[in-house]
């Protein structure tokens, strides 16, 4: 049961980025090239280059996360765009509290500080930075940031829970001209997990997050603020001597944002972000203690907004489907190293915010090299 305790205390960070849990000292570094294509002609690629320091003693973590990127982009009718530098650096600290208190703790910081690129053109902000969905790298750069966390476990029998908080402080940076001393807003994040061992290695469970955004800030006014996030998923796994499997899915709804309207921000009249629906499937198959193969699906659906067509701020419908495969080996001294292939196929109908694009449909494909000392 101490085990199931511990795993929740290091999943429910990570609903919001905060690092993983690791013995002694771990560096893993390696490559990721990924390449996309649409039917409206546009293309691009991201090479991404990783690093990850990592201590852990016996309760405590200290970790490092960083890393470098060379993105292009190519749009008809528009000069190519391209940019090489290194992302912004994350520390991550976290403390666990076990069997000491009613309930175990995990306490944690992550600190972004901005080694990355800010104050990017116009023409690069809004042709370099991509969806989630299509590029790894969505933000080049931004300010520094101190996010607090807090998460809970409780085990009784074979049931389980966790409860995560999290405050993000978001401080200013430059986005690009006319954006000087931009205010991204600060994140209010709470998560929570509950899960029950079932007989013949199967666990159910069910989980959930809730995010509230801060206002944007712009020369100190009011800009926008994001809609509020609620997310909730159901899973199962299964692990085995040789087989681990798990199945998760997810719906995200996203409340109205607020627009600036007369001098001060405003509720939207409908949601400009529609819902969002998904599920994924993976495996993991040890051919033997120091080699695994691995291989997943994913779905996605995210339906139009609340907006009918023809108005300017709506946005169609979008559908995806990803598949990805891998192999992972592990070498004396304690040296890993793997390897992974991922695709995917995604269509969207004509959206309006936040920037006008019309139907396509885009194709994509990454091929990503680790190795890591531990």
């Amino acid at each position: 049961m101490r085990r199931t305790v511990a795993t929740i205390l290091s999943v429910l960070p990570l609903l919001w980025c905060t690092g993983a849990r690791a013995a002694g000292l771990t560096v893993e570094s390696g490559a990721q090239q990924e390449y996309w294509r649409d039917t409206r002609d546009s293309s691009g690629s991201q090479t991404l280059v990783p690093l990850r320091i990592e201590w852990s003693g016996k309760d405590a973590t200290l970790g490092l996360l960083t890393g470098g990127v060379h993105a292009e982009v190519g749009i008809p009718g528009n000069a190519d765009r391209s940019l090489t530098n290194a992302l912004d650096t994350k520390l991550v600290f976290s403390y666990v509290v076990e069997g000491k208190l009613p309930v175990d703790l995990l306490v944690g910081m992550d600190v972004n500080l901005p080694t990355g690129k800010t104050n990017l053109s116009s023409g690069d902000l809004h042709a370099l930075v991509r969806d989630s969905e299509i590029a790894t790298v969505t933000t080049f750069g931004e300010g520094v940031n101190l996010n607090p966390t807090l998460s809970l476990a409780k085990a009784w029998g074979p049931w389980s829970a966790g409860a995560g908080f999290g405050y993000d402080f978001r401080r200013k940076y430059d986005l690009t001209a006319g954006y000087e001393d931009y205010d991204p807003g600060d994140i209010l994040s709470l998560n929570a997990l509950l899960q029950r061992e079932c007989s013949r290695g199967y666990v159910g469970r069910i989980f959930g997050k809730f995010s509230r955004f801060g206002k944007d800030r712009l020369q100190d006014a009011d800009h926008f603020r994001e809609g509020d996030y609620r997310m909730v998923g159901v899973g199962v796994s299964r692990a085995g001597a040789a087989w681990e499997a798990d199945v998760n899915l997810r719906g995200t709804f996203r409340g109205k944002a607020e627009i600036l309207s007369g001098g001060s921000l405003v509720a939207e009249p409908e949601r400009s972000r529609g819902d969002e629906w998904s599920a994924e499937a993976s495996v993991r198959h040890s051919l033997r203690k120091d080699i695994s193969v691995s291989g997943s699906v994913r779905g996605l659906i995210v339906s139009k907004n609340g907006y009918t067509g023809g108005d300017d701020r709506f946005n169609g419908r979008k559908e995806k489907i990803g598949l990805s495969v891998g192999c992972d080996r592990l070498f004396a001294g304690g040296t890993s190293a793997g390897v992974s292939l991922k695709g995917y196929l995604m269509t969207e109908e004509a959206q309006s915010v936040p920037e006008v694009r019309e139907d396509r449909t885009s194709r994509g494909i990454a091929l990503a090299f680790r190795i890591g000392l531990n």
